[in-house]
């Protein structure tokens, strides 16, 4: 009789194990509460940039599924051409710098950030060729240089200028596709142009020794955004957060194993291995939405008035283009924006 007692109790107590196990099996693996998803790929726009590590390891390690949504990526070119293939209905999400916003911004009101993914203030360089007598930044003065109008690129390159007392009117200034830069380098066409990886290191392989990087760090601080159209936040507003939590569980991952992140990032990019490392340390992977940012697209869009790169004359209200909702609900310590 004691036997079958104790047998009776070994049973309920390991179907109460199982019981256990599944009930955290579900909080676990179920997708955010409140999450009703359609079937629908969400598709997100993204350049190769190492500074998007957090998308690519989403990606790579099913994050987004785990959240319950199903994420697509397409990568373009730059940040500048996924917003734009956004506003074309390519992407449903772009991660533009903050420049392509605020041109867009003077044209169009029915967008938002939704957050910051990453930032760095050494992201940007000019690269230029070593044989056109050029081995110091006042040595740009009449080369003819190149970037991607109205992108970070170009706000840098200004910068650049200005810090070592030349402006855009002391150089040759033309505006080329990203894919085209490295080759007009390379069959001299151009003597240099404002940049940032993948093509730093593909004008590396193309010329070789024939090449001087310039660095400024500290001078621009670039940020990444995740923007998306107002309506889209309006209607799917569970699946933008369910977007949030798997690139925080990303952020949080790229901090517990950066060399397996900078493989992944060195796989998607076409870098090496080892100049990813070199540049990880200035690189920033947080989700946020601080204010800096605001302070950012400010200083952009009167440099943009300024140059006349615009016709409009007055800065816009940018925390009108900001969607606070999702970040203050699953990260709300990454929120400083004074409102």
């Amino acid at each position: 009789m004691r036997g079958q007692m104790k047998i009776i109790k070994i049973v309920r107590v390991t179907i109460l194990l199982g019981i256990m196990v599944g009930i955290a099996s579900v909080i676990l693996f179920t997708p955010t509460k409140g999450f009703t998803g359609t079937g629908e790929p969400i598709t997100i726009g993204v350049e190769r940039s190492p500074l998007l590590a957090l998308i690519m390891i989403a990606e790579d390690q099913g994050f987004f599924s785990k959240q319950g949504v199903d994420v697509k990526v397409k990568y373009y070119a730059s940040g500048k051409l996924a917003l734009e293939g956004m506003f074309s209905g390519e992407v449903d999400l772009a991660t533009p710098a903050e420049t392509p916003i605020i041109f867009s911004s003077f044209e169009r009101s029915d967008f938002s950030i939704v957050a910051t993914i990453s930032s760095s203030d050494n992201d940007q360089v000019i690269v230029a060729r070593k044989d056109r007598e050029i081995q110091k930044p006042r040595d740009l003065r009449g080369k003819r240089i190149a970037s991607q109008k109205a992108s970070a690129a170009h706000f840098f390159l200004h910068s650049f200028l200005i810090k070592n007392g030349l402006s855009e009117k002391d150089i040759k200034l033309s505006f080329k596709h990203p894919d085209e830069l490295v080759p007009a380098l390379a069959n001299g066409e151009i003597d240099a142009f404002s940049m940032r990886e993948p093509y730093v290191s593909r004008a590396k392989t193309s010329l070789r020794d024939n090449i001087v990087v310039f660095e400024e760090s500290g001078l621009y601080l670039k940020t990444y955004n995740l923007v998306a159209f107002n309506a889209f936040v309006k209607d799917k507003p569970q699946a933008v957060k369910s977007v949030l939590q798997a690139l925080i569980r990303s952020e949080g991952f790229a901090k517990k194993y950066p060399e397996h992140v900078q493989r992944v990032v060195s796989n998607k990019t076409g870098i090496k291995e080892s100049e990813i490392a070199g540049l990880w340390p200035d690189l920033r992977l947080e989700i946020s939405l601080e204010q800096s940012l605001l302070t950012s697209l400010e200083n952009e869009a009167r440099w943009a008035i300024r140059n006349k790169l615009t016709e409009r004359k007055k800065i816009p209200n940018y925390l009108n283009f900001i969607y606070f909702d999702a970040l203050e609900t699953v990260k709300p310590k990454g929120v400083t924006i004074i409102r």
